[in-house]
């Protein structure tokens, strides 16, 4: 074989490291999924250094290694994850609501469903009934989530003189420290997140919001060919695990009933 020139080698080497280690699978290869969410987001999303890491993340997970793909997980805050998948750093987020981060790539199946509440100190009188009785409390809710149309816009409308968000880590245990200190009326919280939290001692449920919202995996925009790869994956191995009853295995682990994911058919699952 004739030999090639030096300079044509120095171009062959940097084409190829150039291209991303993580470049457009063929449908028969591994799939190494990265996905990132909250620690504090139990039972949805937990601490990734426990055994449980929380039955979406599990969903997701047994879903894409029913086809012989791996998901690595890690713990971020949620506002960081988005940024991190948006800009194709993490391949997906989860869960999140379609409102949350619309130019992100989202399978047929979604993991999760989300009824928003208000809670308040036991000695409060307030209770929460429909847009119009909010006018009188200041509340505290979590920046980055969406809470549907009618209470985003308000939330935008009346940021820092009636409504306060929160960024970063801890963020349950810092709304309910502002509760019970008098800094708000109310928190406005996941109720299944508030439940399954034990730091919840003192505070009621005020009400809740009228429409639920259902989570899916989030995946990233910035790398489409990829990211519709994972969908399909995820689809196709969703169906598995429905079918062969261990999507309402990992719901059991976790005290959940079918009315966890959404269409669920009850009758796959023994609560």
């Amino acid at each position: 074989m004739k030999a090639l020139p030096a300079t044509c080698l120095i171009w062959m080497y940097g084409a190829l490291s150039a291209t991303p280690s993580w470049s457009e699978p063929q449908p028969t290869e591994a799939l190494n999924v990265s996905i990132a969410a909250p620690a504090f987001w139990c039972p949805y999303a937990c601490d990734k250094n426990e055994p449980r890491w929380g039955a979406a993340v599990e969903i997701v997970r047994a879903a894409l290694a029913s086809g012989g793909h791996n998901v690595t997980y890690q713990n971020s805050p949620y506002e960081r994850a988005l940024f991190e998948v948006r800009i194709g750093r993490i391949d997906a987020t989860v869960p999140t609501f379609k409102g949350e981060a619309s130019d992100f790539i989202f399978p047929k199946h979604a993991v999760s469903s989300t009824e928003y509440c208000f809670y308040v100190s036991r000695d409060e009188t307030w209770r929460y009934s429909d847009h119009e009785s909010l006018g009188n409390i200041h509340f505290v809710a979590t920046s980055g989530y969406t809470y549907g149309q009618v209470l985003d816009a308000y939330i935008s409308e009346n940021l820092e003189q009636s409504v306060t968000l929160l960024r970063g880590e801890n963020i349950p245990d810092r709304m309910r420290r502002m509760v019970r200190m008098k800094r708000v009326d109310a928190l406005l919280d996941d109720r299944l997140l508030f439940e399954f939290d034990k730091n919840n001692k003192g505070l009621i449920n005020a009400g809740c919001l009228p429409e639920r919202h259902p989570g899916y995996l989030a995946l990233s925009p910035k790398t489409p060919d990829r990211s519709k790869a994972i969908a399909e994956a995820f689809d196709r191995g969703f169906e598995r695990i429905q079918a062969n009853g261990q999507l309402c295995q990992i719901l059991e682990k976790y005290g959940l009933s079918a009315r966890f994911v959404p269409h669920l058919d009850a009758k796959h699952c023994s609560r």
